[in-house]
């Protein structure tokens, strides 16, 4: 379990200049722990009444209107959340070491930028990856793959892999296997989690990833796939080939997308969701199977704060 100290937490207020008044004594330092697996001296974060018991001697960052008498409070202007997850992303964020394992395999007209760390066993084709990445172990990055900067791959995934396209020549009683020939565009600032896997382009076109993605472990891109920023996957969503899904979408865990749907902006797809449709105007709710288009109403309940325009 990860501890920080109290000191450090208001050195980094002052450091951002964050308005902020200490409730009730401080402890040296806290335990870095869920609201939903409460422990004694843990450091937690509260954006509403809550009606979980936090442990004893706890530190917990809340605004005024949340403020109890049990253990510590440090009062903030901004939302809770929003200085908590800077707080541990300041301490605690995983950064580029910089080193490249010598178990890696790394083709000699790859391009990699300042401070890129490579893993353990994994493999590097004809490929460009921006400076400050962390490419994890056992990762395959196929030839004709652009990784932008500060981009996190995670174990066991798979980018730049040949998707399937064929067609069946009735004349010979034949199938015929489709080369795959595109490549992948990744944005910057992304995160693919674990046992990813992302299909080149089928022939011209890439497979583009934008900027400020973060795909959950699991997920599996089809040809052609186009994700545009600010996207988040949660785990195990499935996309046909060509699919186009538009910016500041949230993709729920398991979601399955037919081939060539397109989805405007700002689309939120419920969990295990079946899409079969376009979208048909922005700020669509995509739920059940097959999914249903309705209007969004408020913040849906399991997912982050959505971004403001």
């Amino acid at each position: 379990m990860k501890r920080i100290k109290s000191q450090s937490i208001r050195k980094y207020l002052d450091k951002m200049g964050w308005s902020y008044q200490v409730h009730g004594n401080l402890n040296e330092e806290y335990t870095v722990a869920s609201i939903y697996s409460p422990i004694d001296s843990g450091f937690y974060f509260l954006s509403k009444t809550s009606q979980i018991t936090l442990g004893s001697e706890s530190l917990t960052i809340v605004q005024k209107h949340l403020l109890d008498h049990v253990g510590a409070q440090i009062i903030v202007d901004k939302d809770p959340q929003i200085v908590y997850y800077k707080i541990l992303k300041y301490h605690f964020e995983r950064k580029s070491s910089g080193i490249q394992h010598e178990s890696a395999i790394i083709n000699g007209s790859a391009k990699i930028g300042a401070n890129v760390q490579i893993d353990p066993f994994t493999i590097l084709g004809d490929c460009e990856i921006g400076k400050n990445s962390v490419i994890g172990s056992n990762v395959h990055i196929e030839d004709k793959t652009n990784i932008g900067e500060n981009v996190t791959i995670e174990s066991g995934s798979i980018i730049g892999t040949s998707g399937v396209a064929w067609a069946w020549d009735n004349e010979v009683d034949e199938k015929i296997l489709l080369p795959q020939l595109g490549g992948v565009t990744i944005g910057d600032n992304c995160f693919i989690g674990a046992q990813t896997i992302v299909a080149r382009g089928s022939l011209n076109e890439k497979s583009i990833i934008g900027n400020d993605v973060y795909l959950a472990p699991g997920c599996r891109l089809g040809h052609g796939t186009v994700i545009k920023d600010h996207v988040h996957f949660a785990n195990g969503v499935l996309t046909g080939g060509n699919t186009i899904i538009g910016n500041n979408s949230f993709i729920g865990s398991g979601a399955v997308l037919r081939p060539k749907v397109q989805l405007d902006d700002n689309t939120i797809v419920g969990a295990g969701s079946v899409v079969v449709k376009n979208t048909t105007q922005v700020n669509s709710m995509l739920k059940g199977v097959p999914a249903k288009e309705s209007e969004i109403i408020g913040n849906p309940s399991g997912m982050p704060k959505r971004k403001k325009k």
